[in-house]
């Protein structure tokens, strides 16, 4: 296959990208503990600096224990998470399961560690707000407990 980066290269006419990149509505990340390195990858297309590429959002399942598969650690992804919801996005929010089977694995408790007290209620699951100051303390607590989350990133 080919990577987006290369995609985006040879797409340009001045081999950095150009703007044909220019409007993504939505990225769906699902790489299974690889999700850090394909934010390093993405910085030299969606994420380029300098570029006009505006992405609406992005939503992508976080396992920081699953981190070493890609030889990445802690400190790396979280500052990694955190330049997305910093530089990248406006917003960023974590989706919790508050029912059902998966509740086991990104359960309510995770919540605890934000300030946001008013989630979005949808279909069992809650969306609270992330803030940059949170990303390490809610990381932290997940990779203890093995927990993976999806991670609602937007614009």
């Amino acid at each position: 296959g080919v990577t987006l980066d290369c995609f985006s290269y040879h797409r340009s006419s001045d081999g950095g990208g150009g703007d044909w990149l220019s409007n993504v509505a939505f990225v769906k990340v699902d790489v299974e503990g690889f999700e850090i390195a394909a934010f390093r990858g993405m910085r030299n297309s969606l994420f380029r600096e300098g570029s006009s590429t505006k992405v609406g959002g992005l939503i992508v399942e976080v396992g920081p224990d699953r981190w070493g598969r890609a030889n990445i650690g802690f400190e790396a992804g979280v500052e990694e998470m955190k330049n997305l919801a910093e530089n990248h996005f406006e917003k960023s929010y974590i989706l919790v399961r508050a029912e059902g089977g998966h509740a086991k694995t990104c359960p309510v408790s995770l919540a605890d560690v934000v300030a946001d007290k008013n989630p979005e209620e949808f279909e069992g699951n809650k969306m609270y707000e992330v803030k940059l100051e949170e990303w390490e303390p809610l990381l932290k607590k997940m990779e203890s407990s093995h927990f993976d989350c999806n991670f609602y990133f937007k614009n």
